[in-house]
């Protein structure tokens, strides 16, 4: 025993004599070159050593280094691609005579690492190997196949490695992506690994930080690793990870996450059981305020395919300028289970509750539906997919809005279309539903069929204050700047669908069935055919719009038929002007979309014809049977009835340009007078400017003496406004004219009865009754 001993401490002295001639003989120094050879020859690189290499003896044998730094390959902008400011590494040399390896502690201090793309897409990782070494590998593996000896390797007991642990400090990883300009850093102050060994736990941690152009964040992850010795079981738990995040996203708010979980992996069975996972996030700020909690049940992988998500549960409630100062509470339910190796998945239960509570704002919006099925991890379908919401906005409806959407919704992820079949959604009385398809390519295609009820916009329609603010800014000589809306959106869509609604109201206008066709491609949008039924007639309108580069135009065809005008004007204009059904046509252009450019930008021609009807403001027959009364030296009591005239027919051409409507030619037609002639209307100011003339015409068969009005043109001005017209009958005209006459009648007379040989009695008493007639002029 004692010649053991003996043996063994010789042993034991004979090593460390060895290890201290080794350390003081050879410098490590002396194979930088090599070192630096081998390196460019196994991952065609360039690795400099500009620090020093040195032995250590105490505690443990070890090799430390200065710096090192590895290089990009010429390409590359970015000389460095790793570069380690100090380096260490040690192992205890005694236990190795027993077959135990103890490592010391590796540690690395100021490590920078660059990943870098270039803008042709090529990686500073690429080609990291020897020239020809795949090639090599691949031939030799066809010449030479691996006997059963060969491939069999001896089990190494790893119940006798030990590490003291991993020490990384002051490390940076920057990923440069010179594509899309974009340049992200991660800063690892500290990662720590205590000592390691097989069939015991290990502690982890990492204190971080990440950040770019939007957000810097703090990230501190924590965890007990353990690893068997057959590496069979894998387990990490305590698994806590903490961030606090800024984000330009997340305005002035603040994010503080707080992870919890932990995983088994037992490698034979291949079953992996992630633990409940719990994430709580804290927003603390004026844009956001509030908490998000989610919670999940033990997740567990099957043979590396089945997935089991027994429950997930969503908890939050939030609130902030980013919820217009509203407080959201929401409640989410649902669950997961999946077969990767069939590319299938399901979610039978899916219930998500929101809680809306504000001053504008109050209410609740679920959305829930009974199932999902995936199939091959392309086509998704969703049954019974329910939108329900009932909502109080003050500012919109007294009334609370409910609203309902249901549907049956399915997704081909190979040719990324979304379709929403059997649709139906109600908005308290308003109804829609049928049909619509989303395809996601360059250029989305939208495809739609759709049909709804009456539509009364009423409820919803924005309130107005008493007070007046546009009038208030033009006191103060203050207009309001119109902006060109931005129509590019449609160089980006496909569009083409049917709408059909039985009825509409809005204000005090009612339309009856409406039904259009709507086309959008290539920045234009065309509306062809509008069909509504309007006021007992029809409305028929073909239009488009097309951006042009942002310089909007647009062309219109209306024709309306048959309408009863009065209803329409004194629902859409507030006015009583006109009567009777109405006929009209319009072909309109023009380029700009604001208010200004429509008014003052738009080129029309039109024409209209009205039947059976009445113009408001005036009666002429009445002011005819007036004049026609003191022609005669008679009076009529004022009419008490509401002054209009009618008329059988009031037919006219127009054009419009610079806001100025043209009208040259207009005629009214009736039983007793006929009125014709021409005028403007300038649409910006509502102007009326017309002068027109009026005959009063005799009925058929009735006598009419020298002083009847038929023939006698009287002129009538149209001056004032749409809502507030002025007529002025200018009968003064109208009887010197009719003077005239007289005294040609009384002239023509006069030689009848010279050539006839009356006799000067019956002269001087024909004379002296139109002498009588005329002073009734005056």
């Amino acid at each position: 025993m004692k010649l053991f001993l003996k043996l063994a401490a010789a042993l034991i002295v004979l090593l460390i004599l060895t290890v201290v001639i080794v350390i003081n003989v050879v410098d490590p120094n002396d194979y930088k070159q090599q070192i630096q050879e081998q390196v460019k020859k196994n991952i065609n690189r360039d690795l400099v050593i500009t620090g020093e290499l040195d032995w250590s003896l105490y505690p443990l044998l070890g090799l430390k280094s200065g710096q090192v730094t590895l290089y990009n390959n010429p390409e590359f902008e970015e000389k460095t691609f790793l570069d380690v400011q100090n380096a260490s590494i040690s192992i205890n040399v005694l236990p190795l005579i027993s077959g135990k390896i103890e490592v010391g502690e590796i540690i690395l201090d100021g490590v920078d690492f660059n990943l870098i793309t270039n803008k042709d897409g090529s990686s500073n990782l690429d080609n990291l190997q020897a020239e020809g070494t795949e090639v090599v590998a691949e031939a030799a593996k066809e010449e030479t196949p691996a006997t059963e000896e060969e491939q069999s390797t001896e089990a190494v007991d790893l119940s006798q490695f030990v590490l003291s642990g991993i020490t990384l400090t002051n490390a940076e990883l920057q990923i440069i992506d010179h594509q899309t300009n974009e340049n992200q850093k991660i800063a690892i102050k500290s990662m720590v690994l205590s000592e390691f060994a097989f069939d015991k736990k290990s502690h982890f941690s990492l204190t971080s930080s990440f950040k770019n152009e939007q957000v810097d964040a703090d990230i501190a992850l924590e965890a007990d690793i353990f690893i068997d010795s057959t590496l069979n079981n894998i387990e990490l738990t305590g698994l806590t990870i903490e961030s606090k995040v800024l984000s330009d996203a997340l305005a002035d708010s603040t994010l503080n996450t707080t992870f919890t979980s932990g995983l088994t992996y037992k490698v034979d069975t291949k079953q992996l059981d992630v633990k409940a996972i719990i994430i709580n996030n804290k927003f603390t700020g004026s844009y956001l305020d509030g908490d998000i909690y989610i919670n999940s049940s033990d997740i567990h992988i099957t043979n590396h395919n089945e997935l089991e998500l027994g429950k997930l549960t969503l908890t939050s409630s939030l609130t902030g300028s980013a919820l217009s100062n509203n407080t959201l509470n929401t409640n989410l339910q649902t669950n997961l289970a999946a077969d990767i190796q069939k590319q299938t998945a399901k979610i039978d239960q899916f219930e998500l509750k929101n809680t809306i509570e504000g001053k504008d704002l109050q209410g609740n919006v679920n959305l829930s539906f009974k199932e999902m099925n995936v199939s091959d991890f392309e086509k998704i379908l969703i049954k019974q997919f329910k939108l329900v919401s009932e909502l109080n906005v003050p500012a919109v409806s007294k009334d609370k809005i409910n609203s309902t959407i249901e549907s049956e919704i399915s997704y081909d992820l190979a040719k990324q279309k979304l379709s929403i079949d059997s649709l139906q959604s109600t908005v308290n009385d308003i109804e829609l539903g049928g049909q619509l398809s989303f395809i996601q390519q360059s250029v989305p295609v939208i495809r739609y069929s759709l049909k709804g009820n009456i539509w009364d916009l009423n409820p919803y329609l924005t309130k107005t204050t008493g007070q007046n603010n546009d009038a208030a800014s033009t006191e103060k000589g203050e207009q309001a700047a119109e902006t060109e809306p931005d129509l590019s959106i449609l160089k980006e869509l496909d569009i083409k669908g049917d709408l059909t609604i039985a009825g509409l109201l809005y204000e005090d206008i009612r339309i009856g069935k409406i039904t259009n066709n709507l086309t959008v491609k290539n920045g234009k949008a065309t509306i062809s055919p509008l069909n509504a039924q309007l006021y007992n007639g029809s409305l028929n309108i073909d239009a488009w719009v097309d951006e042009k580069g942002g310089a909007n135009q647009y062309k219109a065809t209306t024709s309306i038929k048959n309408v009863v005008l009065i209803d329409l004007l004194k629902d859409a204009a507030k006015v009583e002007l006109l009567s009777g059904t109405a006929n009209f046509n319009l072909v309109a252009d023009g380029k700009g979309l604001t208010s200004t450019k429509i008014q003052q930008g738009v080129n029309a021609k039109g024409d209209f014809k009205i039947l059976n009807g009445e113009l408001y403001g005036i009666n002429l027959s009445q002011e005819i049977r007036v004049l026609k009364a003191k022609i005669k030296g008679k009076t009529i009591a004022p009419d008490k009835l509401v002054k209009k005239t009618d008329f059988a027919s009031l037919i006219g051409e127009f054009t419009l340009q610079d806001g100025i409507a043209n009208n040259q030619k207009l005629l009214m037609s009736s039983p007793v007078i006929r009125l014709d002639g021409a005028g403007t209307a300038n649409t910006i100011t509502e102007a009326l400017n017309y002068k027109l003339g009026v005959t009063p015409l005799s009925k058929a068969g009735e006598e009419t003496d020298f002083l009847d009005l038929d023939g006698v043109t009287i002129p009538l001005l149209i001056k004032g406004t749409f809502s507030k017209p002025s007529f002025n009958l200018d009968t003064e005209a109208a009887l010197k004219e009719k003077i005239e006459a007289g005294k040609k009648a009384l002239q023509e007379k006069a030689k009848e009865a010279i050539l006839g040989n009356k006799s000067s009695d019956e002269l001087k008493e024909e004379a002296k009754d139109l002498k009588d007639k005329l002073k009734s002029f005056f």
